[in-house]
């Protein structure tokens, strides 16, 4: 049994076989990007906005990110195929290493799987206008529609604006979906569900929850408030959540 969208726990799949290692946890996943993506990894204490382009400027590339400033936990930068995940060096290792599978996350599945697709649609020469070389011709644009490929550059989705809240819908779902892709590659749902299953115990939504929380923050280093809500939803898959009695506090 798997949470959420299936595709997304092949795609994790597929990353950890193309990373030709056995994971065991907690899942090394800093090592599997860069055995097999072009991204580079940079940690900075009290990660920020202009800590991020300060750094760029130090190596004499000048990007404007385009927010004010503020504290981040994980960012990340793609050109022509490659990236930098930038991770607050400041933050807990199991919060560090979650944030680098939720950016890497949002590599795979809003910039490698589409620039993928453009290519086999749309030809070889539409990465001039994914890399901002050029716009879009016509022809270019119509082929996109048509094929269902977003031919334009891609662009950083910050989740939240300066004031906290979501830009729009499409950053949500790109988010949820980064969320779930996150998990499926440091603590794969199915895998947890088996662990807890093979105690052949009767399977109640609290007692399951408590045992795979456990599973998830001792054996796979994920941070207590995502597993918590991680551990719910395996929870509620399996045993259709709390009985009455149970919401009700007897």
């Amino acid at each position: 049994m798997q949470i959420g969208k299936p595709y997304i726990a092949s795609i994790a799949r597929e990353f950890w076989r193309q990373a030709g290692i056995k994971p065991n946890p907690p899942y090394d996943i800093q090592g599997a990007v860069s055995l097999i993506l072009p991204v580079d990894i940079v940690c900075l204490s009290e990660l920020s906005i202009k800590r991020i382009e300060q750094w760029l400027k130090n190596r004499s590339i000048t990007i404007s990110i385009g927010f004010g400033d503020r504290s981040l936990h994980g960012f990340i930068l793609t050109f022509k195929g490659s990236g930098f995940i930038f991770i607050n060096g400041t933050d807990p290792e199991d919060e560090r290493r979650y944030t680098i599978a939720h950016e890497v996350s949002h590599f795979i599945l809003d910039y490698k799987i589409p620039r993928e697709r453009a290519i086999k649609k749309l030809g070889i020469g539409i990465l001039e206008v994914m890399d901002g070389f050029r716009e879009p011709t016509y022809d270019e644009r119509i082929d996109g529609v048509l094929s269902a490929v977003f031919v334009s550059p891609y662009m950083h989705l910050l989740e939240k604006s300066d004031d906290g809240s979501f830009i729009d819908l499409r950053v949500l779902d790109a988010e949820n979906d980064a969320d779930l892709l996150s998990l499926e590659l440091l603590a794969p749902s199915a895998k947890i569900i088996r662990e807890v299953k093979k105690e052949k115990r009767k399977q109640v939504f609290a007692k399951f929850k408590d045992q795979c929380l456990t599973i998830l923050t001792d054996k796979y280093g994920l941070p207590e408030l995502i597993s918590d809500e991680y551990a719910s939803r395996m929870a509620y898959a399996v045993t259709g959540g709390p009985s009455i009695l149970t919401k009700l506090g007897l």
